[in-house]
């Protein structure tokens, strides 16, 4: 049975015109011990037997207090470094929309689907919980806003997303250690609005990187891209999660939406990433409108609809700590240019941007779920690096970037993993 806990304590409780304050968006309202999964052995590492699943507050983008479900992994070693022990965020790449499709309701924790067999193999991520949890680092896990808990998924809503991750490091109790935030996809986006969002939402946690591999920063470009992709259906979680805030939008999207539209917005709304590469992979949106006229063209003629993507834009503000972006050249589904300029425009800003380029030869339609794998012995070792106080390496470069290359990645992985 689920617990309650005393609400968390803010350092610091700030109180800003249509929101919540921070101190009332950060409490554990229920925790519970569930055991974690072995179902690929130990892999050598030293891992917890069992977690916390927790449900805990936060804020959404329009000022309102929601729950959010999600997951604290407490190491079972010693963090090695000076200092009291860190905590990385980590933001899950796209799921679903489906309740059923939450990290906290799947793999790794024991008892819950295969995540090959339940055709959910997105939450193999789950694998660099185990990596960071390994040395020592404190891993929370959210399931974002409406997965797993009341109401729509918010997919890609920036601050509702950002939020969810802050208030995630809140939950977990971290005092004035260090924190960073981690995610490839809809996590390297939720992970980068985050390190914006901190100054203003959480400036009292101690926040020294994050990061954000394939992140959508700008959703026009994204939706242009994965249109007729096999992650089609994700712009329908785009559609619901805006409609979620934007209801005024519902009529003026009805007079363009067809019956097949609707309906596809409809399944989308209870499916996971598996399901809708299935049922919608590789179809186009035109084929959801009264007009044929595809939903980016559809934009052009609705403004507020428009805008209302425009809002959920990554790369307004400073990031408050050091970030790594990487952005694959052949990504079919998340736009290659769109995050590279949002390296850009941070290093712009003054930020301390470490960029990648993703420079694989075409693999099918997989380049995007590889570079999950292939990015995260560059990520994971930039993360741990920052826990550790080191300096920098070169940042802002002209051009932007360094090269990745797929092998470079997947044989750097054993020795993060051993080092």
């Amino acid at each position: 049975m689920f617990k309650k806990t005393a609400a968390l304590a803010c350092a610091t409780a700030i109180a800003f015109a249509g929101f919540a304050s921070p101190a009332e968006a950060a409490q554990i309202t229920k925790r519970e011990k569930v055991a974690y999964s072995n179902v690929f052995g130990d892999l050598h590492m030293r891992l917890p037997k069992t977690v916390d699943r927790i449900e805990y507050t936060t804020t959404t983008s329009d000022g309102k207090k929601a729950q959010v479900s999600g997951y604290i992994v407490e190491p079972v070693v010693e963090w090695k470094g000076e200092g009291p022990r860190p905590t990385v965020v980590i933001g899950r790449g796209t799921v679903g929309q489906g309740d059923q499709c939450a990290p906290s309701r799947n793999w790794p924790l024991d008892g819950q689907p295969d995540p090959i067999k339940a055709k959910r193999a997105v939450n193999l991520e789950g694998i660099y919980d185990w990596v960071f949890a390994s040395k020592g680092v404190r891993v929370v896990v959210t399931d974002y806003i409406g997965m797993g808990t009341p109401g729509m998924h918010t997919y890609m809503n920036r601050d509702d997303q950002a939020h969810a991750m802050l208030d995630a490091a809140r939950a977990a109790g971290v005092g004035d250690g260090p924190v960073a935030f981690y995610g490839h996809s809809q996590g390297g986006g939720a992970s980068a609005a985050a390190v914006e969002a901190a100054g203003e939402y959480a400036p009292e946690l101690n926040v020294v990187g994050a990061y954000a591999s394939a992140p959508p920063a700008d959703l026009e470009a994204v939706q242009r891209n994965i249109d007729g992709s096999d992650l089609m259906g994700a712009i329908g979680f785009t559609i619901n999660g805006l409609l979620e805030r934007y209801p005024h939008l519902q009529p003026l999207l009805d007079k363009h939406l067809n019956e097949e539209g609707k309906q596809a917005l409809k399944d989308l709304s209870t499916m996971c990433t598996g399901e809708i590469t299935d049922k919608y992979g590789h179809k186009k949106t035109s084929e959801w409108t009264k007009s044929g006229k595809t939903l980016d063209e559809l934009l052009k003629e609705m403004p507020e609809a428009r805008e209302a993507m425009e809002d959920q834009r990554i790369g307004l503000k400073r990031p408050v700590a050091p970030v790594m972006v990487i952005s694959g050249r052949h990504d079919k589904n998340v736009e290659y240019n769109q995050a590279k300029e949002l390296a850009r425009t941070w290093c712009e800003k003054g930020a301390q941007v470490e960029y990648r380029d993703d420079i694989m030869p075409p693999v099918g339609e997989y380049n995007h779920f590889i570079q999950a794998v292939t990015g995260g012995a560059f990520g994971i070792d930039f993360i741990l690096k920052r826990f550790r106080g080191e300096p920098l390496g070169r940042t802002c470069e002209a051009p932007v970037g360094q090269l990745q290359g797929s092998v470079e990645g997947s044989a750097a992985m054993p020795n993060v993993i051993g080092s």
